[in-house]
């Protein structure tokens, strides 16, 4: 052989088998042969085996990080500050999101297990000898396609898994983010649902969630304005207000939202007619409004007590119905 045609002439593998049988007097072919017998099958075992491995490792590694967030998600719950009053159970809401923490775990060590297992496959047909191009390039221009059409969705997706993971959120939660403002209802990995005020459903993508603010987490503030007219003394009106908004925290049912004595701020505003001091609540979330009412009717009546507003005067009774035609009047 010409050293032009040996150069051109295929190069056939070889390793330490195929040595080993040359040795003994086989001919290359024959040599070649059992080498590919005996390794090939050795080989796709091998694979097997590390993926199998690879697989579970992962899996492993992925239920420990998600069991972090959920011991985190346990410890907050604990706190008086995070949800519900003292005496009122949050094994409801803690379910939920300890479920969903769940949910995303699992979720994520199947797709990790899909993936070692699909280049596993891949890997095994290669080591078979079957030629992967025409599937490489047939997928390559079907991910390319979907990437470029499913890109927003893909987004929504991945975006929605964070939210979960991180427990940004949770149902039941008052939630606001650029786009809508509500009570959050429904959570999926693609869009969540939140209740307006007024009853609006809103379907928020989860993708376009860029800015999130959640009022239920840690406590509430809200504030109290009780006006009174010119002329009243600053400092026995101020005193009066501030013991009165006190008492009305500490009695039942008030105690149980709130989460420290109400605080004067001092006069707000004043005008020609009227002065405004401004009180400032602290309760659990959610219930700023309705403990801002009881506080603002106590105080109103014990001002009304001391004299310093005039009694509030009831509405007139409302007249009775008219008699229908020829029955007997009322007495």
């Amino acid at each position: 052989m010409t050293p032009l045609l040996a150069a051109s002439a295929p190069q056939t593998a070889t390793g330490y088998l195929y040595e080993l049988l040359r040795a003994f007097g086989a001919s290359p072919g024959t040599a070649r042969h059992v080498q590919d017998l005996l390794l090939r099958p050795v080989t796709v075992l091998i694979i097997i085996v590390v993926a199998a491995v690879v697989a579970h490792l992962g899996s492993s590694v992925i239920r420990r990080s998600l069991h972090s967030l959920r011991t985190r998600a346990e410890a907050r719950s604990d706190s008086r500050r995070e949800g519900t009053p003292p005496g009122r159970s949050d094994a409801g809401r803690l379910g939920t999101v300890v479920g969903r923490i769940d949910m995303v775990g699992r979720i994520a060590a199947n797709i990790w297990r899909v993936v070692v297992w699909v280049i596993a496959l891949l890997s095994i047909l290669g080591v078979l000898g079957i030629d992967l191009a025409p599937f490489v390039a047939g997928a390559t221009v079907i991910g390319a396609t979907i990437g470029f059409g499913a890109q927003t969705l893909v987004k929504d997706y991945l975006s929605g898994f964070l939210l979960l993971a991180e427990d940004q959120f949770r149902i039941g939660d008052d939630v606001s983010t650029a786009s809508a403002t509500g009570v959050v209802e429904e959570m999926t990995l693609r869009v969540t649902r939140l209740k307006g005020d007024d009853g609006t459903i809103w379907y928020v993508p989860n993708g376009d969630i860029r800015t999130l603010g959640n009022t239920s987490r840690a406590s509430a503030s809200s504030h109290v304005d009780v006006v009174v007219p010119v002329g009243t003394p600053i400092d026995r009106a101020g005193r009066l207000i501030e013991e009165a908004a006190r008492r009305a925290a500490a009695a039942s049912p008030l105690d149980a939202f709130c989460t420290e004595p109400p605080s004067l701020l001092g006069v707000e505003d004043v005008d020609a007619a009227n002065v405004t001091f401004r009180v400032a609540l602290h309760t659990v979330p959610g219930q700023g409004a309705p403990v801002a009412r009881a506080v603002r009717a106590a105080v109103t009546g014990e001002l009304v007590e001391a004299g310093f507003l005039p009694p509030v005067l009831s509405p007139p009774p409302a007249p009775p119905p008219p008699s229908r035609p020829g029955a007997p009047p009322r007495a």
